[in-house]
């Protein structure tokens, strides 16, 4: 007994010791100290230690002789004894070394109780969610970390599942909600059913956290605490936006200094934001990339379904680029795919971050112009940005523009919003531009900025500065690192520092969007989608994909867009649909709203439906919406006019796009 004690015991206890004192360090570090922790490099006296244990323990197992009562009853007491004593001794060593506070040690989601170090890869585990959620498991999987070198290790992805109800089952459909950033296990939890009536209840719906995201691990950690992500983002343009004083005059020198400016203090923040993820991560940051994610979408779907069966998938937005990667990187493992909301693939795979926002807001004037028009029909009751029913356009866009330039002289104090600070400019246009996205709140929109209009801007302020939920307290960075951490690896990198885009040169590029393409929005994306910067990343991941666009499918994908898209614009779906002729179909839903999930269609609906249950709509296929932006006794009755069915689909619809 004690050779098998000693030779099973002791490795334990020294991995339990090298686990608990490698807790409060970061990811990258923790693995290096733990390699020479384990292999004894720095472990003297937790093999002293060890060995010491393993000693009473055996002493424990050959105390007594068997044939003594006595004896027996003094080895049961000392067996005992000495178990205790080592496990408190084993506690006792752990917690002296153990260097972390426990919110760290939260961050971290490690565990003292989960020791075992040697995770299998493909290893897939279910159990229930917690808080429990009907009809969903939640789970894990264990990946490689990356695809091409076994050695560094595996990444652990967090999976949520939406079972069907209908059988035969025809399998997994994995999903993305966008960002990057989102994480794809709230699909499942918060909105399974009303997506089983999208996509089909005869499939299973599988959530799952991309790399550096949500709850997969390693996740992405730049900052120790959310404090001090706050403090290097706090009143800077990263989080208010850049302030264009005046669009009347593009062409003023004065406007062109002012943006430089901003533009200065721009690159100033992301090269300290990118020096402390590289501080902090270290290596871990390489695998991130949404060509290792694809890599991720097959190893799944191989464990889950089988080596055979083929990729089944349903993304919007940047779940379009993820989408686009994946049928052109594995065409042959690909069954069915729908992607809703198109950004340009080749765009964002060929050009640096802070060229993409000129091609995401081709349609932004667009929609601007079906808010104002839907706004001013609805008059004052529905719309109080307007004075009278049926208003011209151009007095509430002069309004907007009056209100933006205004407080470009004097920003807004709010002391008493989420956080106290001031309302800029390019805070407030900001958020104009993110409400153009979600039709179904431009009645709460336009009471808002009519607020701030009439002096009390708190409102719309916290739309600038947002609370933190407390699901996300444990995340030094929930949004801001985890995208970089993405779309640093996607986008090309500058050859030397010769080529690093200066601030005249992100001015330049800003005052081109701004003269050719939207004069509202064209400097108004980085509130929402806060990229650039990524000459500064501290690392290059171990696959880029750039394209070809152009496979060929089994089955043909899905393309979904709108025709007033503010941030990925109809031309976006058309290009992707051009790039594979015979292997897609694009339907064009005829309203505003970024994806079609954001104004409800029964018409795209049904033809969703539809094609996860193999049935191809018709290449360009224009379908009506069914929900007014600014409802009125029209479309009441239009809406009571429906069918049950119909009316089911519909309340689904919203509550899918109430889940975002």
């Amino acid at each position: 007994m004690s050779q098998i004690t000693c030779k099973y015991i002791e490795p334990r206890i020294i991995a339990f010791l090298c686990r608990a004192e490698c807790l409060g360090t970061t990811e990258s570090r923790r693995r290096v100290y733990y390699g020479q922790c384990i292999t004894g490099k720095r472990t003297n006296t937790k093999h002293m230690f060890a060995t010491a244990i393993c000693a009473q323990l055996t002493m424990a197992s050959t105390t007594a002789e068997p044939d003594s009562k006595k004896s027996q009853y003094f080895t049961s007491r000392n067996k005992r004894t000495i178990i205790i004593s080592a496990v408190l001794l084993i506690v006792i060593f752990a917690l002296i070394n153990f260097r972390t506070h426990i919110s760290q040690f939260y961050q971290q989601s490690t565990s003292l109780l989960t020791l075992n170090l040697e995770l299998v890869t493909g290893e897939i585990h279910w159990h229930e969610c917690v808080p429990a959620v009907d009809n969903v498991d939640c789970g894990r999987i264990i990946v490689p970390k990356d695809y091409f070198n076994a050695e560094v290790g595996t990444a652990s992805i967090a999976l949520a599942r939406y079972k069907a109800k209908k059988f035969p089952r025809r399998g997994s459909v994995f999903l993305n909600p966008g960002g990057p950033g989102g994480a794809g296990t709230k699909l499942p939890i918060t909105t399974g059913s009303a997506l089983a009536k999208l996509i089909g209840d005869d499939w299973d719906l599988i959530g799952f956290d991309p790399r550096g995201i949500g709850s997969t691990r390693p996740a992405t950690r730049c900052f120790s605490s959310q404090s001090s992500s706050t403090v290097l983002f706090a009143n800077t343009v990263i989080e208010q936006g850049i302030t264009v004083s005046s669009i009347a005059d593009l062409s003023s020198p004065l406007l062109f200094d002012e943006l430089v400016e901003q533009h200065r203090q721009f690159l100033a923040v992301k090269e300290a934001h990118a020096k402390l993820c590289g501080e902090m991560m270290g290596d871990e940051l390489r695998y991130m990339g949404t060509a290792t994610v694809v890599r991720d979408i097959d190893f799944m779907s191989k464990t889950i379904e089988g080596e055979d069966e083929k990729i089944n998938y349903w993304g919007i937005s940047y779940g379009s680029i993820l989408g686009a990667y994946l049928v052109n990187m594995l065409p042959h493992r690909i069954g069915y795919t729908v992607i809703d909301g198109i950004v340009d693939p080749v765009s964002w795979s060929n050009e640096p971050s802070h060229k993409w926002p000129i091609n995401w807001i081709v349609d932004a004037e667009k929609t601007y112009k079906v808010f104002l028009l839907n706004c001013s029909k609805a008059g004052p009751l529905q719309c109080p940005l307007t004075e009278y029913k049926d208003e011209p356009l151009q007095h509430l866009e002069r309004r907007f523009e009056e209100f933006f330039d205004a407080i470009a002289l004097k920003p807004i104090p709010v002391p008493f919003g989420n956080r106290p600070g001031v309302l800029t400019s390019g805070g407030a246009r900001g958020v104009l531009e993110i409400s153009l996205q979600r039709p179904l709140s431009w009645p709460k929109a336009a009471e808002i900025f009519a607020s701030a209009m009439a002096g009390n801007a708190t409102e719309l302020y916290n739309l600038v500065i947002r609370a933190t939920p407390l699901t996300e307290l444990d995340s030094p960075d929930p949004f801001i690192s985890p995208r970089l951490a993405v779309t640093c690896l996607d986008s090309p990198r500058p050859a030397s520092p010769d080529e690093f885009p200066t601030a005249e040169d992100l001015t330049e590029q800003g005052l081109k969007a701004l003269r050719e393409v939207s004069p509202h929005f064209g400097l108004s994306t980085s509130v929402s989608e806060p990229d650039g910067g990524c000459q500064y990343w501290p690392v290059d991941g171990p696959e880029r994909f750039a394209g070809p666009w152009n496979a060929t499918l089994e089955t043909k994908m899905l393309i979904i867009s709108n025709t007033a898209d503010p941030i990925t614009p109809k031309s976006s779906g058309l290009l992707v649909n051009s790039l594979m002729p015979d292997s897609s179909v694009i339907i064009i839903q005829d309203g505003p709203g970024h994806c079609s999930i954001f104004l409800p269609s029964l018409c795209t609906a049904k033809l969703q439906r539809g094609y996860f249950a193999g049935e191809m709509p018709k290449n360009g296929t224009v379908c009506p919406v069914d929900v007014a932006t600014f409802p009125n006794e029209e479309s009441d009755k239009h809406v009571q006019a429906l069918s049950k069915d119909d009316l089911e689909l519909l309340d689904a619809l919203k509550d899918l796009e109430a889940s975002f």
